[in-house]
């Protein structure tokens, strides 16, 4: 089975531009000297803290703390196969504690990654996922727990706190012959006190002022990077214009950017997305929060 639906991406990828892009174009593109472009903060002591929180843990990794619940998003500790990290992952793994739920939204390497994966499935958490990754997490490990969503499912963890997984515009493949064999998509954590919205990888479209008008969101933690060249990113990822748009769509209370800083996905220097957003930011000071990689934000 493939999924296809108005925001599947890989309708507009056109391969043969892509493969000519990373072999001729890409190789022109001066490669920026400066790595660990990402400010980084300890925050080791919240992080043990029984606090509800959200941190940021670089590119699109959060580990995000409710009622003493622990739900880790789209985990990726290391390099990935073709992009070496270029910011350090800002904790030993051990620090991250418990995790109680594992949230993935969709199959690109840089969002699933089987090394992180693996480790965090020793301790056998609840995974959350797009219909379709079952099989995929099957060959980690035959036993995972595994929950498989459509977009605007709802899993009730109990009377008070949920999660449902939303439209992204995206796409997802591995390998060469399972192009959206998993769906694809982000996630809204609502809880009594906040609503958390998650995007996963997506470009900008009209279901963000769809998820806007079904959800109070408090959080949207929106990326900003990975968007040159347009004529190839478009189709897949926001910039961060199109993130702050994205998060006015939703009506949200607070922006966080993330996807950036981490991996050099696209053609941008690897600094331009933050320093893109901090412009952006200086302008809406009461409306984004650019977090550290490993920042703790106590909500």
């Amino acid at each position: 089975m493939r999924f296809t639906n108005n925001f599947d991406s890989s309708k507009a990828v056109n391969f043969t531009h892509i493969l000519k892009w990373k072999l001729f174009h890409r190789q022109q593109k001066e490669i920026e000297s400066k790595n660990n472009i990402l400010e980084s903060k300890n925050d080791k002591v919240l992080l043990e803290s029984k606090q509800n929180f959200i941190c940021w843990l670089s590119h699109a990794t959060f580990l995000i703390q409710i009622d003493n619940k622990r739900f880790l998003f789209d985990p990726v500790f290391g390099s990935i196969p073709f992009y070496k990290r270029k910011s350090p992952f800002p904790y030993n793994i051990d620090d991250l504690g418990k995790i109680d739920y594992l949230l993935l939204s969709h199959t690109h390497y840089d969002h699933f990654d089987k090394p992180s994966i693996k480790k965090i499935l020793k301790q056998k958490p609840k995974l959350i996922t797009p219909l379709g990754m079952d099989g995929y997490i099957k060959k980690i490990d035959k036993k995972a727990d595994t929950h498989c969503m459509d977009w605007y499912d709802k899993y009730e963890l109990n009377s008070e706190l949920s999660i449902h997984f939303v439209p992204a515009k995206h796409w997802g493949r591995r390998g060469l012959n399972d192009t959206n064999k998993a769906l694809w998509g982000g996630f809204i954590l609502k809880t009594p006190k906040s609503t958390i919205y998650f995007s996963g990888d997506t470009a900008y479209d009209s279901h963000f002022k769809d998820i806007g008008g079904r959800f109070n969101i408090d959080y949207a933690l929106l990326p900003i990077g990975a968007y040159k060249p347009e004529f190839i990113m478009k189709n897949n990822h926001t910039n961060p214009d199109e993130a702050y748009k994205a998060y006015k769509d939703l009506k949200a209370r607070k922006m966080i950017p993330m996807h950036y800083g981490t991996f050099e996905l696209s053609d941008e220097p690897l600094s331009e997305p933050l320093e893109w957003i901090k412009k952006i930011e200086i302008m809406h000071k009461d409306e984004i929060t650019i977090l550290k990689s490993g920042e703790v934000l106590k909500i």
